[in-house]
């Protein structure tokens, strides 16, 4: 039995060549067993004994398996770690051994009828708006603009020309719903979704006085492509304790644990689209929260720290030391800095009314009593505010029940109506932050309908989107934003450019075909590993990891990896040490993964920041604005090298026979469509007076077509 090289002491991850994917494997392994999408009736069960998993090279890990979800099988280790493996890299036996597992669970598939059923409702309440306030619906959108819509809104990127040829040849009826369920149960889905949240969760791999979590990234990955469920996930982050590099979902409150109040008004608003950042510091002037109010809910976490002062000086102090190396300052700034953001809940609430506080119900100085807020109309025996408030310690578990509760006035309409506005381009109740009041929504009876939606998939939020994409309004051609959103009747989705990921990712896929959806980026476990009690922050424990790291080799160093400037990011070559799957193509100094397996949020100068990607200091703020950067970055810079030279999608038109053909080919990897006949024939006609594929490839990438989604 060939053993897997990680399982050694000396390397604490998994393997890269277990995790490879080279092209001869993926024809071999091609029509791996397809995933049948599953409602969410419980939580995943695991199996009870471990099993020897074998790659399609040979390799072996002992290993439990857990979940089958978006083309990724979660095992665990013995070791406890949890490790995703693209089902495509594994033996054909292990393949049907893990698609067994997930039938064995207690998660029945969720019947394509009751998804049309539910899609059918949604429209029936579209059109019926559509109707009152006499607005045409869009024709249906065509089967190519379609193609490259789902591809886009479900996991991120522009399918290849191969993927594109087989759906627009495809004459099956039900392939659009075929297609719907594929790509919502493959590796992509898992990454773009990563990056929605993270943009909302507001991930940063620093966050800040050199404490890295790179933990709590893998961990959100993890509980994405278990398709955990969203209250499940946010009852895990509200509620955990412990450090930084020991406990993933503690990495959401210790995101803001030098600024609790902060983190209460954003999880407030991210969570229940509650608009209380005014009511931080005085009564809301627009809305009907007071400062009380907010000091009320902030009280649930009152007993909760989460930054450790006196730890940090000590790292501080000891980063100064002469005795050590460059490489243990390191080890001191990156690792053992983490151990100061430890979350921990106190005997008693220190939480005070601050020392401005000018309303006649308190005084300055007062302590708060936890409380929590009622909306208007909130009936009073509503079961989700049957919480206890002895405890100091529990508060946290306590707001907790009530904000994940289905019966919450918000939590539930929140989520859904985020998810609305990222599949259609426009929220249902816009601005997303602030739902206090559901009657402004543009279509109150839509709100409540993707509301009840949502709790009965059980916070499933892939099976709610599955919903989404199947419905009639989605499927039609596209329209212009209002300029006022609660007059939109969503006779179509909204006409947009790609967000700043799908932009990257897309170029990623025309540079290297489909291969970087099974590179993931994975620099948690050998941080966790580094934990340390706080009285072990000494010379001898830094440099007892010095050593470990030059004896265990590269996969120790991926807690390190990944570091660098807000401009520079560090060393791509190191960089790509971190991944499972196989390491990236470096090209122009550029990594090319997907770009929720890239630092966190990207260096100021890279391509994503570039095209609008968020940094992360403030939740949904990635921005599709145009500007002339972004033109050069793609008219002459390094994306535009890495397209007209060597990319996949220029490497497979080159192979076709004829020059129509050739000039199909890159259509279809450019714009998921064939080219029409003036299209075909004006690019023939350049073609023989010297226009070659590279400038063609060139004039496509530059397209406003080739930004948008159709």
């Amino acid at each position: 039995m060939k053993p897997f090289t990680f399982l050694s002491a000396a390397v604490v991850t998994a393997s890269a060549v277990f995790f490879a994917v080279p092209a001869e494997a993926k024809k071999k392994n091609g029509n791996a067993p397809k995933e049948t999408p599953v409602a969410p009736d419980s939580t995943p069960a695991s199996s009870k004994d471990p099993h020897f998993w074998t790659s399609s090279d040979g390799e072996k890990l002992e290993a439990t398996f857990k979940t089958f979800e978006n083309g990724i099988v979660t095992v665990e280790a013995k070791d406890g770690r949890k490790l995703r493996l693209p089902v495509a890299r594994l033996s054909a036996e292990d393949q049907q051994f893990a698609l067994e597992c997930k039938r064995a669970q207690p998660r029945q598939p969720m019947p394509q009828d009751v998804i049309v059923k539910a899609a059918a409702k949604l429209d029936e309440s579209i059109n019926a708006s559509l109707k009152q306030n006499g607005v045409a619906a869009n024709p249906p959108a065509s089967e190519a603009q379609l193609l490259r819509r789902l591809y886009l809104d479900t996991i991120g990127r522009i399918p290849t020309a191969d993927e594109a040829r087989a759906f627009l040849g495809d004459s099956a009826p039900d392939k659009r719903a075929k297609l719907i369920n594929t790509l919502l149960n493959s590796p992509g889905y898992t990454m773009q979704m990563y990056n929605w949240l993270a943009d909302m969760l507001r991930v940063k791999d620093d966050y800040g006085k050199g404490a890295k979590s790179y933990l709590y990234e893998d961990w959100l990955k993890g509980q994405i492509a278990m398709n955990v469920p969203w209250d499940v996930m946010v009852r895990d982050m509200i509620t955990a304790d412990g450090k930084l590099n020991e406990n993933g979902a503690a990495g959401f409150l210790l995101r803001d644990a030098q600024m609790p109040l902060d983190g209460v008004s954003n999880l407030l608003t991210t969570f229940l689209g509650a608009n209380v950042s005014c009511a931080q510091c005085h009564d809301h002037p627009f809305a009907e929260w007071s400062q009380r109010d907010f000091y009320s809910m902030a009280a649930f976490f009152g007993a909760t720290d989460g930054f450790h002062e006196d730890v940090f000086r000590k790292t501080r102090r000891l980063a100064k030391s002469e005795e050590l190396s460059q490489r243990g300052k390191a080890v001191v700034r990156q690792i053992l800095t983490s151990n100061a953001y430890n979350l921990v809940d106190l005997p008693t609430n220190h939480l005070k009314f601050p020392v401005d506080y000018k309303y006649k119900d308190a005084k300055p100085g007062d302590p708060v009593a936890p409380e929590l807020i009622r909306w208007i109309g909130t009936a009073k025996d509503n079961p989700s505010y049957g919480i206890s408030l002895t405890k100091p310690s529990q508060l946290r578990n306590q707001f907790a029940d009530w904000m994940v509760h289905p019966d919450n006035p918000r939590f539930a309409t929140s989520m859904a109506n985020r998810l609305w506005k990222k599949v259609f381009g426009i929220a249902v109740q816009e601005p997303v932050a602030d739902i206090d009041d559901p009657s402004e929504a543009s279509n109150p009876e839509l709100l409540t309908q993707i509301t009840t939606y949502m709790k009965q998939a059980k916070f499933d939020l892939r099976e709610f989107q599955r919903i989404l994409f199947n419905t009639a309004a989605y499927q039609r051609q596209t329209c212009t934003a209002p300029e006022d959103p609660k007059t939109f009747r969503f006779q179509g989705p909204i006409l947009r450019r790609m967000s700043a990921e799908q932009a990257w990712d897309s170029i990623v896929t025309l540079v290297s075909g489909d291969a970087p959806d099974q590179l993931l980026l994975r620099r948690g476990d050998n941080l966790q590993q580094m934990a340390v009690d706080d009285n072990q922050i000494n010379l001898a424990t830094v440099n007892q990891m010095v050593e470990d790291m030059k004896t265990k080799g590269a996969g120790a160093n991926k807690a390190l990896a990944g570091g660098g400037s807000k401009k520079g990011g560090g060393n791509p070559q190191a960089m790509a040490s971190a991944y499972e799957g196989g390491r990236p193509q470096i090209r122009s100094g550029l990594l090319l993964a997907r770009a929720s397996e890239l630092q966190q949020p990207a260096p100021e100068n890279h391509f994503l920041r570039l095209l609008g990607q968020s940094d992360r200091l403030v939740s949904d703020t990635n921005t599709t604005d145009g500007s002339v950067p972004q033109m050069l970055q793609l008219m002459n810079g390094p994306i535009q090298e890495m397209i007209t030279s060597g990319s996949t999608a220029l490497g497979t038109a080159t192979k076709a026979t004829t020059p129509a053909d050739q000039i199909a080919s890159l259509y279809l990897s450019f714009l998921a469509r064939q080219p029409r006949p003036d299209e075909s024939s004006r690019a023939s006609a350049a073609m023989k007076n010297g226009l070659g594929l590279p400038d063609l490839a060139w004039v496509l990438l530059n397209s406003r077509e080739f930004l948008f989604v159709p």
